[in-house]
């Protein structure tokens, strides 16, 4: 069990948020969560994102199963950008994010 980040991105490659994703292989579960900045008001600060979603990750963790029994980086990142997309209340940035990760690498899946 290793926690590892990410950034989500926007369509000019700028990052809008953090994703903190800890993966257990022994029971194809990988939890994450995620922070995202009003950009309205607020200007990306890669720590304090990155320090936000470990935070939440430890508090209030998503669960995500996974279908197969061996999995790698890319499944799991793939398998959390799915989920959410699909996940209510989550901010619009976030999922605009995770829907242009999944194109941008359709083409490895």
């Amino acid at each position: 069990m290793s926690e590892r980040t990410m950034f989500l991105r926007d369509k000019f490659g700028n990052p809008v948020g953090c994703l903190a994703i800890v993966a257990f292989p022994d029971s194809n579960v990988v939890e994450y969560q995620f922070s995202v900045a009003n950009l309205d008001q607020d200007t990306f600060d890669r720590e304090v994102a990155r320090g936000l979603a470990l935070g939440r990750l430890v508090e209030a963790p998503i669960t995500v199963h996974l279908p197969q029994r061996k999995f790698n980086l890319f499944d799991i990142s793939r398998a959390v950008m799915k989920n959410l997309t699909r996940r209510k209340l989550v901010p619009s940035r976030a999922i605009k994010a995770a829907k242009l990760w999944l194109k941008q690498n359709e083409s490895r899946a």
